[in-house]
């Protein structure tokens, strides 16, 4: 009975050794960190838009996630109207030239100069319709990423319609909010981890900048102070948009 009872004792004596260290490192945790939950993987971000021109578009060449260089076709927009201005204004040089090269600027140097003029404002006009017609073909204005798409083959678009928004994966950062009763446990240069939203794996950041100009309230509740955190993608297994959570040392 007693070598039963010793054992227990030992058994026992054996998971309090493991299971303390464990639930103290847990209450630790959870007593010496605060963790910011408004947070989210951001990045500097421009939108793709068409010059100029309005139609619609006939072919997509990107999507969310696509890696584009700068130059690359991004989208074509209907270039029939376009093209056709091209085609008169060209077929309308054509005519300008013959008449031009019929009439003889010795003997007759008022219609010459006329149709000379008449000429150079006719040249301008193709050389601006086949601008016009350039802008047709969306081009990607840097190397990124495709963040979102937001148009589709046989939508209507315009010089204020944004086709894509485009992220540089060199300017990657997490940007979270906080409230002002975290700001004593917030500072520039501090060392804190970070966890993808799954909570699988933790990376590290560093406090880049506390506060700016985009000071807002959200659904009339106290302020929230947005924070820039740097970090090496290299190391943490997170995508653009994705929320993440800032744990910070009380």
């Amino acid at each position: 009975m007693n070598k039963k009872l010793n054992i227990g004792i030992v058994l026992l004596s054996i998971i309090l050794i493991v299971a303390i260290p464990i639930i103290y490192s847990n209450l630790y945790n959870r007593f010496s960190r605060i963790v910011i939950k408004r947070a989210f993987v951001s990045a500097k971000v421009i939108g793709v838009s068409p010059t100029y021109v309005t139609g619609m578009v006939t072919k997509m060449y990107v999507k969310s996630g696509d890696v584009v260089k700068k130059g690359q076709l991004i989208a074509l927009i209907d270039d029939t109207l376009y093209r056709a201005e091209v085609e008169k204004k060209e077929s309308r040089l054509k005519s300008m030239e013959l008449e031009l090269n019929q009439v003889d600027n010795s003997t007759d140097p008022n219609r010459y100069a006329q149709l000379k003029a008449e000429l150079d404002v006719i040249q301008k006009d193709v050389k601006l319709s086949k601008l016009m017609l350039s802008y047709t073909r969306i081009s990607s204005p840097v190397d990124g990423v495709v963040a979102q798409d937001l148009v589709h083959v046989g939508d209507t678009v315009s010089p204020t319609t944004v086709l894509v928004y485009i992220y540089d994966p060199n300017t990657i950062y997490i940007k979270a909010y906080i409230t002002p009763d975290y700001l004593k446990y917030v500072y520039k240069s501090e060392r804190i981890e970070i966890f993808d939203s799954q909570k699988r794996k933790a990376f590290a950041g560093t406090v880049e900048k506390v506060g700016g100009l985009n000071l807002f309230s959200v659904c009339n509740t106290e302020p929230q102070i947005p924070i820039r955190i740097k970090f090496d993608l290299k190391s943490a297994d997170v995508y653009f948009g994705e929320p993440v959570y800032v744990y910070v040392k009380r």
